[in-house]
C-alpha cells in the first residue's frame, strides 16, 4: 500500500520476518551460543528467558537452522494441552514413520523411549523444544518434562536436550520444580536492542527492500527505540505503521512526531 510512495520493492517490516532475514541481536547471539553448547556438551537442559515479542520463537528457528547434523528438532507450541495430548504430539513427532499416537501415558512414555533409542543409535542427537513454557501447567511438568529428563539421566541409549522457551515468569514456575531446575544446566535471557541495534535494524531492512535515501530521520530512530523499548515485534510495527501514515500525509520524511503518533495508536488497540 505504500510500496511505490516510498520506492521499495518488498514490505520491509512484515509481521513475520523469514529467519533468514533476522541478523539478530548481541542478546540472540549470545542465547544461540549458549544453546548450542548446552547441545554440544549433553547438558540435558537449557532454558530461554525474555518479554513477548523478544524473538524467543525467532531463536529457536535460527537453532533449527543452525543445526549441523540430522537430528530430528522436535518444536512443541501448544502449552494448553494436557499431559497425555503432549505425549501424544511428542509420540508422534519423534516417530521417523507416519502413525495415530494412542494409549495410557506409560505406553506412550514407552514408545517415547524407543524412538529416543532409535535415534541415539543413529548417532544423532534429538532435541524438544517447548515453547511458551510458562503456560505448561504443573501435571505436564511432572508427567511429561520430568520423565523426560529422567530417560536421558538414567538410560545411557538415549541422547536428549530439552529446551523450554518463555517469559521470566517461567523461572518462578521451574523454581517449583526443583527436579527439574536443577537440571536446567544453561540460562539463556533474551532483552531489547540497543539504540545503535535498532537503527542498523531499520537502515539494513529500508536497503533490503529498496530504499535509496534514509527515510526515518535520526531522531526518529531514537525515538523508535524509546517507544518500542527495543521490541522487535513492537520495532517492526512502529515502522510499518509510520510508513503507512506517511504515505497518508505525503510526507518525504519519517519524523519523531509520526513515531510518537503511532506510538500512541498502537499503545490504545493494544
Amino acid at each position: 500500500m505504500y510500496l511505490d510512495y516510498w520506492h521499495l520493492t518488498d514490505q520491509p517490516f512484515p509481521y513475520r520476518l523469514p529467519v533468514s532475514e533476522s541478523t539478530g541481536t548481541a542478546a540472540q547471539r549470545s542465547a544461540l551460543l549458549r544453546l548450542q553448547y548446552c547441545i554440544a556438551n549433553g547438558a540435558g537442559c537449557a532454558i530461554v528467558l525474555g518479554e513477548s515479542g523478544l524473538g524467543k520463537t525467532t531463536l529457536l528457528k535460527q537453532l533449527e537452522a543452525a543445526s549441523s547434523g540430522p537430528e530430528p528438532f522436535t518444536y512443541l507450541a501448544f502449552p494448553g494441552l494436557q499431559a497425555t495430548e503432549q505425549l501424544r504430539l511428542l509420540c508422534t513427532q519423534l516417530s521417523d514413520t507416519p502413525f495415530a499416537a494412542t494409549g495410557r501415558p506409560d505406553e506412550l512414555l514407552q514408545d517415547i523411549s524407543t524412538s529416543l533409542r532409535r535415534w541415539t543409535a543413529s548417532q544423532q542427537h534429538p532435541i524438544i523444544c517447548f515453547d511458551d513454557a510458562q503456560l505448561l501447567n504443573s501435571t505436564v511438568m511432572t508427567e511429561v518434562l520430568l520423565p523426560l529428563l529422567n530417560m536421558r539421566d538414567i538410560d545411557d541409549q538415549i541422547n536428549l536436550t530439552v529446551i523450554l522457551a518463555g517469559q521470566p515468569i517461567l523461572a518462578s514456575s521451574l523454581s517449583r520444580q526443583p527436579q527439574i531446575r536443577e537440571r536446567v544446566a544453561v540460562t539463556a535471557k533474551l532483552t531489547g536492542m540497543s539504540e545503535e541495534e535498532v537503527r542498523d535494524y531499520v537502515e539494513s531492512r529500508m536497503n533490503t527492500c529498496g530504499a535509496s535515501q534514509a527515510v526515518f530521520t535520526d531522531c526518529a530512530l531514537k525515538q523508535l527505540h524509546q517507544v518500542s523499548q527495543g521490541n522487535p515485534r513492537r520495532l517492526n510495527r512502529l515502522c510499518d505503521m509510520a510508513l503507512l501514515v506517511g504515505r497518508v500525509d505525503e510526507l518525504s520524511k519519517i519524523n519523531a512526531e509520526q513515531i510518537d503518533a503511532v506510538g500512541t495508536e498502537l499503545m490504545v488497540a493494544a
